[in-house]
């Protein structure tokens, strides 16, 4: 079955539904999601959006905070681009139904590597508020049809002589092949916009949910879309270590707001790895330190300890954590909560302008599956939710701007051929396992040249086998998750190798002095 619209957002995130929601009435939007909203990383976040609307902020102050933290790889005029644009996002979100505590009275939250309290949020629970609301006002508008359980497999590109120019010279975006309910469908679309976020389930300790499986990476770099410091994968700190909850992650906000790391035997260790910022210090120090800690003692986890701030504090300020770690028999208020690194974000992503432009007319990248700059070799606190509702807002308005409509050439739909049902599962389960296990143990916090190259041995095997079972199997959602993860994993890895350097969250012990002036790792298919 063939659908067309004017435009497809591919990720019902903040970023895909901001810009859903900003696109004019005279538009028809189809927003796809691969599971049942609300959902997403913007779900999850718990600490905040970082802006600069503090009496004692400012624009200049939170740019230079971002560049600090980027590894000096920050693209300064993105950076003013988009943090200029915060306080409008913020009123933007307000106009939506979701105010942001910190707002008007310049009380925001403290993150490590800000300088001041520029982090709005609703109490920790800041991502599923902006997602609950807005996915509500989604549904309140014609002109947007949502579609859940739809999972975009291939971009759709125009043959060579097709409209349009670019870095794939005579090919444009023509829309996607979605699976939904078994059958693969056509939608055809004037633009694409793909938002579906991350990759942390690349390694096997995350914060992410099951779906960031990098999917709109994966479909970019299938279509020859370039992809940039892919090597740059965050590692939350203090994810908790916990066998019943091994993605939920407890917030940065609770070290802004006093709560230290301790060793298994007690000792506040930060201060043996940056003395001056402490538990303050942006998380590629902070995960780095912990990392350490864990190796030197032969320890499995460290511990956050935020009896300081008291249990009324803690239960107000801090409902989700507060809640969560209670429900395990982790009183916070009496015991420290047992915490682990664990892979977070993806800062690198496809090549897209602050508008979400890519060298594909009819295809923009929005959020974290793409990479403006902004973040350089490490994401600041709060920036994501920042980056994600401008980028949105930025590539609606020039969507309306130029306009959009569907194609109306005929485009073949999705031909099984002789494609069989998966039978074994154990086939996905296992390279699922393999995957994932290679890029903890060799792509992980701290990396050597041996590791990367077995890694990437490793991993072209599986990426054999995977793509074997693509071309034999009838495609089901596991299997192509299974692709997307194997191909977002490969990028990491051969970005890796590229850079020669140590530089923010790429850590390589076989060269650990940054070489300047900085660069950016681009590679592509």
């Amino acid at each position: 079955m063939t659908r067309r619209c004017d435009v497809l957002v591919i990720g019902a995130g903040l970023a895909g539904m901001a810009c859903a929601l900003e696109l004019p009435s005279r538009m028809s939007v189809i927003l796809l999601s691969k599971v049942r909203l609300p959902a997403g990383s913007t779900c999850l976040a718990q600490g905040g959006l970082a802006a600069p609307v503090a009496p004692d902020d400012s624009i200049d102050l939170h740019i230079a905070d971002t560049v600090a933290a980027g590894g000096d790889l920050v693209d300064r005029a993105v950076a003013r681009r988009i943090i200029s644009s915060g306080p409008a996002l913020v009123e933007k979100l307000r106009s939506w139904g979701v105010p942001l505590e910190g707002t008007d009275n310049g009380l925001g939250g403290m993150e490590g590597g800000h300088s001041r309290r520029r982090v709005l949020h609703h109490t920790d629970r800041t991502g599923r508020w902006i997602s609950e609301n807005l996915a509500g006002l989604c549904r309140t508008r014609p002109n947007i049809e949502i579609m859940e359980g739809a999972f975009a497999i291939n971009l759709i590109t125009g043959p060579p002589g097709a409209e349009g120019s670019g870095d794939i010279p005579g090919h444009r975006c023509l829309g996607a092949y979605v699976l939904m309910g078994g059958e693969v469908h056509t939608f055809l679309s004037g633009e694409t916009v793909i938002a579906t976020g991350g990759a942390g389930k690349v390694y096997r300790y995350t914060s992410n949910d099951d779906w960031a499986t990098g999917d709109g990476i994966a479909m970019a770099w299938r279509a020859g879309l370039p992809v940039r410091n892919m090597e740059f994968f965050q590692f939350h700190p203090t994810c908790l270590f916990h066998p019943e909850r091994r993605n939920f992650l407890v917030t940065e906000a609770l070290r802004g707001e006093g709560a230290v790391l301790l060793n298994l035997r007690g000792e506040r260790f930060m201060e043996r790895y940056d003395p001056a910022q402490m538990e303050l210090a942006p998380r590629d120090v902070v995960a780095r330190a912990i990392d350490s800690e864990m190796k030197r003692l032969g320890d499995d986890h460290v511990l956050l300890d935020a009896r300081s701030l008291g249990r009324k504090r803690l239960e107000e300020r801090f409902p989700e954590v507060t809640e969560n770690v209670s429900a395990l028999g982790i009183l916070p208020w009496e015991e420290p909560i047992p915490v682990v690194p664990a892979a977070h974000y993806c800062v690198g992503g496809v090549v897209a302008g602050v508008d979400g432009e890519t060298g594909m007319p009819g295809l923009r990248v929005i959020g974290e599956a793409s990479s403006t700059g902004l973040h350089g070799a490490n994401r600041l606190g709060s920036n994501s939710l920042l980056e994600a509702g401008v980028m949105g807002m930025e590539a609606a308005r020039v969507i309306a701007e130029k306009g959009a409509e569907p194609p109306t050439r005929t485009v073949g739909d999705w031909y099984f051929g002789r494609a069989t049902p998966l039978e074994e599962s154990v086939l996905i389960d296992h390279a699922w396992a393999a995957i994932r296990s290679t890029m903890w143990d060799y792509v992980g916090i701290i990396r050597t040249d041996r590791r990367l190259r077995r890694a990437l041995r490793i991993l072209e095997v599986i990426d054999a086998e995977i793509d074997e079972d693509y071309w034999r199997l009838i495609p089901d959602v596991e299997l192509l998750e299974l692709r997307n993860l194997s191909t977002t994993a490969r990028i990491i890895v051969l970005s890796a190798l590229s850079r020669r350097e140590s530089r923010g969250l790429h850590y390589n012990l076989d060269c650990r002095e940054p070489v300047n002036p900085p660069r950016d790792t681009i590679i592509r298919n």
